[in-house]
């Protein structure tokens, strides 16, 4: 089946006398749903297409080229021999066949009725079952045998033939098995579509049968690739690392698994399973959780090897070779590379450090999921992890993970996040991030680099230079951290402390900033517009409520992370106060910290314009909460939010200075 480059293939011929495996080396399936409606409409274009064309010539469709390796021969039965091939490129394209030739037996079968005589239900069985064994399962042998992550839920839905929604009730589905189930989803579909369309919703049964079988057709016989077999693993391999460097779409991950599986090939020390195993953890670890994706999985890899290699974005123009990380593990001898006689050294801490970070990653970066872990309901002080928890919560207030979430896995790594050394450090950059990014609005770029470089010395402090030595085969200092990570992490805090001091004083941000007549959209400053984000407000509200009350009354106030769900900014004087209701110089004033309270949800919609007086005696006096109580009775002007304001400030230097 081997052709030159003017010979193509049906793939009906493909898969004659065939099974195929995916290899260890190849990416999990990760065909989006937009690919496979293009699948299925270049089908109905062939489709329609060669109905034009009548009794004329019949309209084929070039489906790319497949790579084989030939593994073994399969004996199916007593009389037949087959071959199994290991699809080096491919894989996703006959997968994708696989998924809607046995959807479409399915449907077959489904027509099945005492409405249609005994011959047609006799075609239809004896039909479905001659396609079933051609190109889904043949003697309880999958012809395509999909491996990798989603091969549990391939074989239930596709090969088994289970139901979608009983499948899908999994919650601990990864994104890939989440993608085999939406692939059949839009097969389905789609045939409904054509069943409407084409076939007047299957009125007539032998009609919509006909009409199914030659779907099937045209991917079987109007399909064509060119197809190229290697004869063995080392060459597989090789050709992959070919076709991986032309792009085609792979993920970061992807590029770097597939080298390092090449680099197994390659070595007597390290098996290529065992790296297929490693990458198979860290993509669960990440898409399990709802909202991650591949794009994480690639995020990961760029977080950890500027920590793990100390090469960052601020040392870029410094480095010699290429820029791209799968690039630079393949052709340094500092890395992976195969031309150094010891690259084992480097791939064996590498991946497993991976993977110790991929378990931190989704908590350390979605600020939800890290409340959901590790947030207690006892909400006290002596709940470390619940303080802890609240500070994440403001450290992902905005897209930074970037800048703090190195810093933050490598502590955990060293200590826990149970620890009192992570919440020491997580407690110095809520300062750093509250101060620069949240009040005056800057991103993170200033300090990023810097946090990178901390977490870099953290993650090898306690580490012996020889180690680190014979990993990198180099003597850089650039890889070494500190003697001890009890060091690290002190030598980490005081970096923070004194880069946040010079970036932003506490006295700075509360006078040039926080004392501004318009804190929420900066309005009356010029270089500053504000802090441009409500939960700065609710945050420094919660915080501020939290030290008003005495121990016992903290414990009725929910955590921060639900807290924020249910309360709203308020306006204690409304910011469309009717005439005769409004502050004096009102448009100057409105947006003043001092103006600015929280409430509920549900009564922040019921009171929200009523003048002052009103909402005081109707909501605040009552309110659970006590900077509510605490306001004045009887009326609320200038004096009182210049008095309030006091306070707050006082608070605020307490609390974040």
């Amino acid at each position: 089946m081997d052709g030159n480059p003017d010979d193509n293939f049906s793939l009906s011929s493909v898969f004659s006398q065939s099974y195929f495996i995916i290899p260890d080396y190849q990416r999990d399936y990760a065909w989006e749903t937009s690919h496979v409606n293009d699948l299925l409409e270049d089908i109905e274009f062939i489709y329609k297409q060669n109905q034009n064309n009548g009794d004329g010539e019949k309209v084929s469709h070039y489906f790319g080229t497949v790579v084989l390796e030939e593994r073994e021969s399969v004996e199916p039965t007593d009389f037949e021999d087959y071959t199994k091939f290991a699809i080096v490129d491919g894989q996703q394209r006959l997968a994708t066949i696989t998924i809607v030739i046995s959807t479409i037996i399915e449907e077959m079968k489904s027509i099945v009725s005492d409405d249609i005589s005994d011959n047609m239900i006799s075609d239809i069985n004896e039909r479905s079952d001659d396609i079933r064994n051609s190109y889904v399962e043949y003697e309880n042998i999958p012809r395509l045998r999909l491996g990798g992550l989603a091969e549990d839920v391939y074989k239930k839905t596709i090969i088994d033939g289970q139901k979608i929604n009983e499948v899908s009730q999994n919650s601990d589905l990864v994104e890939t098995e989440r993608r085999i189930l939406n692939t059949k989803k839009s097969t389905i579909s789609k045939i409904s579509e054509w069943k409407n369309e084409k076939c007047n919703g299957g009125e007539n049964p032998a009609s919509y049968y006909k009409f199914l079988k030659k779907i099937i057709g045209i991917m079987t016989n109007r399909f064509e690739v060119n197809v190229k077999v290697v004869e063995d693993v080392d060459e597989a391999a090789r050709m992959f690392k070919v076709i991986n460097n032309r792009g085609r779409g792979l993920n970061l991950h992807d590029k770097v698994r597939s080298h390092l599986v090449y680099c197994a090939s390659q070595s007597h020390d390290i098996k290529s399973k065992r790296i297929y195993t490693i990458f198979n953890n860290i993509i669960r670890n990440i898409t399990i959780h709802d909202g991650f994706s591949d794009a994480d999985i690639d995020k990961l890899v760029r977080l950890h090897w500027a920590v793990f290699t100390s090469e960052r974005s601020d040392t870029r123009s410094k480095r010699k070779g290429p820029i791209k990380i799968h690039r630079r593990l393949s052709d340094l001898d500092d890395y992976a590379s195969v031309q150094r006689d010891s690259f084992e050294k480097f791939i064996k801490p590498y991946v497993k450090s991976l993977e110790n970070f991929s378990k931190h990653y989704p908590y350390l970066t979605d600020r939800d999921k890290f409340a959901e872990k590790y947030s207690s309901k006892s909400n006290t002080k002596d709940n470390r992890l619940g303080e802890t928890s609240k500070k994440i919560q403001l450290l992902f207030m905005r897209p930074a993970q970037t800048g703090v979430a190195p810093l933050l896995i490598a502590a955990a790594e060293k200590f826990g996040v149970g620890s009192e050394e992570f919440a020491n450090l997580t407690s110095e950059l809520e300062k750093l991030v509250f101060r620069y990014s949240l009040v005056m609005s800057n991103g993170h770029n200033r300090y990023s680099n810097m946090l990178q470089s901390i977490a870099n010395d953290l993650y090898w402090s306690d580490i012996s230079d020889r180690n680190i030595e014979r990993i990198f085969e180099s003597d850089s200092q650039r890889y070494c951290g500190y003697q001890s990570k009890e060091l690290g992490i002190t030598k980490a805090v005081d970096r923070i402390v004194k880069k946040r001091e010079r970036m932003a004083s506490i006295d700075d941000v509360i006078s040039e900033y926080l004392s501004e007549g318009d804190i929420l959209d900066g309005e009356f400053t010029s270089g500053w517009g504000g802090i441009r984000n409500n939960e700065v407000v609710k945050y420094i509200m919660y915080e501020y409520e939290w030290s008003l009350r005495q121990k016992s009354g903290r414990l009725s106030l929910s955590p921060y992370h639900e807290f924020r769900r249910n309360f709203q900014v308020e306006h204690l004087v409304p910011k469309n106060a009717e005439v005769g209701h409004k502050l004096d110089n009102h448009e100057q004033n409105k947006n003043r910290i001092g103006n600015l309270a929280i409430l509920s949800s549900e009564e922040n919609n019921e009171k929200n314009n009523q003048p002052y007086k009103n909402k005081y005696h109707s909501i605040y006096k009552r309110s659970s909460l006590k900077v509510l109580r605490d306001l004045n009775e009887d009326k609320f002007t200038i004096n009182n939010i210049e008095h309030r304001e006091e306070k707050i400030f006082s608070f605020i230097r307490s609390r974040w200075g």
